[in-house]
């Protein structure tokens, strides 16, 4: 009878994906979505040794393979390029001539295309490279990249007291400006001779007013 286990207790009958275990625990690999999870075991399942660097899947196979829609496994490929698990050897494209899906290596792997020797460049990956956001954002003019910081409370409170300090300094639009009062005639301001400002001479029954 044939031997169905090799010295190392593997099956010689039977391909298999390995998943090591310092992959699973790696921050890139448990900050992955489920449907970039499933797409990386759609790839691995088609690498059989020795063609990491040609293994070949278009987004819409893979959509139809874990069951999502075509933007779904578009951004599931782009994540698990920006995290390091795959790159990309040679882009698809479906023209009659010559029909193709694009190729990819897993960087777990060494290459075959390239004799490249195993990046594992997710094991690289940092929680802290997920805070740049790159694409268009709302309200804005065009697209945007880079650092996109919240505003706060604190921050709202740092603006208004920096304008509290700030007060403006344009004069108030309009005639006059101060605090206007009216006195009645025979009421005994024009005997103390004080003035507090411009008297205006006002009509026979009429009034003085003083800003």
């Amino acid at each position: 009878m044939p031997r169905r286990h090799n010295h190392k207790g593997r099956s010689t009958t039977e391909r298999f994906v390995s998943l090591p275990h310092h992959m699973l625990r790696s921050p890139a690999w448990r900050s992955l979505s489920a449907v970039a999870r499933c797409i990386f075991l759609e790839l691995a399942a088609i690498y059989n040794g020795g063609n990491n660097g040609f293994i070949a899947l278009s987004t819409r196979d893979a959509a139809k393979h874990v069951r999502c829609s075509k933007d779904t496994a578009a951004r599931a490929f782009f994540e698990l390029t920006e995290k390091g698990f795959i790159v990309c050897c040679s882009r698809g494209h479906f023209d009659r001539k010559s029909p193709h899906a694009s190729e990819y290596r897993l960087t777990l792997y060494a290459c075959d295309r390239t004799s490249e020797k195993a990046s594992k460049a997710f094991m690289r990956w940092h929680p802290d490279e997920a805070k740049s956001v790159a694409g268009p954002m709302r309200g804005t003019a065009g697209p945007t990249s880079g650092t996109v910081t919240a505003l706060t409370k604190d921050n709202y409170r740092l603006r208004s007291d920096e304008r509290d300090r700030d007060p403006p300094s344009e004069p108030s639009s309009g005639p006059t400006t101060g605090t206007h009062i009216i006195y009645q005639m025979g009421s005994g301001v024009e005997d103390t001779g004080e003035r507090s400002g411009v008297v205006v001479n006002l009509p026979p029954r009429g009034r003085r007013h003083a800003s």
